[in-house]
């Protein structure tokens, strides 16, 4: 489950990517869990309600795994 401080870095970061105009990543290591942040963001905002607020099972919904990147 995403805690607090997970979400604020986030919400963080996002604000900071859309006004430099987006984002640079690096690969990621095998394995690894993520969530889709905007997307959960987006429907948190649709359900009138902050990241944070959501059920850990709503959460879930927006977990991946993260395809390997090689090369």
């Amino acid at each position: 489950m995403l805690t607090e401080v997970d979400i604020k870095n986030w919400d963080a970061l996002d604000e900071a990517a859309k006004r430099a105009g987006g984002y640079l990543a690096t690969p990621r290591r095998p394995h690894v869990v993520d969530y889709d942040y905007r997307a959960m963001s987006k429907y948190a905002k649709s359900k009138g309600l902050k990241s944070i607020e959501l059920t850990e099972e709503e959460q879930d919904m927006f977990k991946f795994d993260p395809p390997l990147v090689y090369g």
